[in-house]
């Protein structure tokens, strides 16, 4: 009698502590108090529930949940309690986070394949936007040498990522890119380096200088993308000039902040 009364008890506390750790999983934590974490039928139990919940096992770190833009959501942190924590992206505006993804890999932008032979015209403003983009990093890098500011950290790496689709562009197209072996504040356009020389002697008297030279930089941007989108029929092209468009209009409004 006493056998069969241990086997009862024994099986009725396995079912509470089971339907506790349910009860927990669904808040986030563990069903025993004073325990660092479930044992036995509860762990199982537990696990179960987050499965249905959609967690993973545990102690896992969890995916980036990123918004859209150049970078990666930031990776979950694996959970101290055993259960899985996912990580969120953020969409920082203008300060090179500019997010999307899932898993913590950031987004790429898919370039069309080329469609057609691009016009002289469309050849050159390409050339000149791989130019301009690397304008904008070398000069973002200066002026955040100057006055250590992360929009200037932030949006320098985003401008890397633009002039790397415009690179892309220059290959898919058989073009040469002007911006190999080039040397950081040195461009191929006398207009080019002609701005970027007085922007950096402006950007250097003062940092709140520097930022009015970084949202003076973003307009002209925006303007030249809208110029060139506006002279392309080219779907690749246009599909890379809207992407930078959007991504300067974030650094703008980052820098207007002041």
């Amino acid at each position: 009698m006493r056998t069969s009364s241990n086997r009862t008890i024994r099986r009725t506390m396995a079912a509470v502590a089971a339907a506790g750790a349910v009860a927990a999983a669904a808040a986030g934590g563990y069903a025993l108090a004073g325990t660092d974490g479930p044992a036995g039928d509860t762990r199982v139990a537990m696990v179960a529930a987050q499965e249905q919940q959609g967690h993973g096992a545990p102690g896992e770190g969890g995916p980036g949940q990123g918004r859209q833009g150049d970078e990666p959501g930031r990776q979950g942190q694996p959970g101290q309690q055993g259960h899985r924590q996912q990580g969120q992206g953020h969409d920082q505006q203008g300060q090179g986070h500019d997010q999307q993804g899932q898993g913590g890999q950031g987004h790429q932008l898919e370039i069309p394949a080329p469609a057609g032979t691009l016009s002289a015209k469309e050849a050159e403003t390409l050339s000149m936007m791989r130019e301009e983009e690397r304008l904008a990093h070398d000069l973002y890098v200066a002026l955040g040498e100057a006055w250590p500011d992360r929009r200037f950290e932030n949006i320098s790496a985003a401008e890397t990522r633009h002039g790397d689709a415009t690179a892309t562009l220059l290959a898919n197209h058989d073009l040469p890119d002007p911006s190999v072996g080039s040397t950081p504040g040195e461009y191929a356009y006398p207009e080019l380096q002609e701005l970027y020389d007085g922007w950096l002697a402006r950007g250097l008297t003062s940092k709140s200088e520097a930022l009015a030279v970084g949202a003076e930089l973003e307009r002209r941007d925006i303007a030249d993308l809208e110029a060139a989108m506006e002279a392309t029929t080219q779907p690749d092209l246009d599909a890379v000039y809207d992407h930078l468009r959007v991504g300067s209009e974030r650094h703008l409004r980052a820098f207007e902040r002041g």
